[in-house]
């Protein structure tokens, strides 16, 4: 008797008694065409169901696939709201204000970008989207914050919401793409302080978690912004983290 016959005569009467082996039990209830081999990190990634932010927005123009997300090593870091003084103090200007994009039409997934201008291969925005990051606008203006320079990744969602807030925007690979260059941009856009008004970022969440200590995934919001102070030398800290509603209840509380 071969030893393949032997395991399977085994594992019969193991059936038969109503205790097959964990092993055999766990292949067996898995059908075959869903067994998956790939590395841990890329099962996690998609262990929601769908492609996680980090492998859907972000990549090179050669078309490289993206990179992972780096896990939630960090413990989470809740930031504080924004408030009347800060409100204040942003008047003034000197801030870099870091959104990410608004709502989008998770119906939409995005192919391999080798063509930032194709909208056909990116999630864009949604109806609501839109709707959103035009009030956004709105409530910043009615609160008589300055807007200086307005910089945007190439993808059409983060385009649009600067667009659309703001009526400008300037797109730069850096707000985009992973690697070391690109993420000493994204630093050096945070720490230095705008030569006038506020600077405004339009992002992806996934490029600001490797430099902001103890944000996880999905605590920004889409829609959802930072205020960052910067201080220089590569060093910034966050003022406040602001929803779309904060600046409609601080433009509401301005106006009595």
């Amino acid at each position: 008797m071969t030893t393949r016959v032997f395991a399977v005569l085994v594992a019969l009467v193991a059936l038969a008694l109503g205790s097959a082996p964990a092993s055999l039990a766990q292949e067996s209830a898995v059908p075959p065409s869903l067994r998956c081999s790939a590395p841990p990190q890329e099962v996690a990634a998609n262990s929601t169901g769908g492609m996680s932010e980090a492998a859907v927005t972000e990549g090179t123009t050669a078309g490289k696939p993206a990179e992972p997300a780096p896990p939630d090593s960090t413990p989470k870091k809740e930031f504080p709201r924004l408030t009347p003084k800060l409100v204040d103090r942003l008047r003034g200007g000197g801030y870099v204000i870091v959104f990410r994009h608004s709502i989008t039409d998770w119906g939409q997934r995005d192919a391999e970008v080798t063509n930032f201008e194709d909208r056909t291969t990116q999630r864009n925005l949604s109806k609501a989207g839109e709707e959103q990051a035009t009030q956004i606008g709105k409530d910043i203006a009615s609160l008589k914050i300055p807007i200086g320079d307005v910089k945007a990744s190439p993808m059409w969602r983060c385009r649009d919401t600067a667009q659309l807030a703001f009526g400008k925007h300037e797109s730069t690979i850096d707000l985009f793409q992973r690697g070391g260059p690109s993420r000493a941009a994204r630093v050096s856009m945070l720490s230095t302080k705008p030569a006038s008004g506020n600077l405004v970022l339009v992002t992806h969440q996934d490029v600001l978690i490797p430099i902001i200590t103890g944000l996880h995934r999905d605590q920004l919001k889409e829609g959802d912004a930072f205020v960052v102070k910067p201080l220089g030398e590569k060093k910034f800290e966050i003022e406040a983290q602001v929803s779309p509603e904060d600046w409609l209840k601080l433009g509401v509380v301005s106006a009595k």
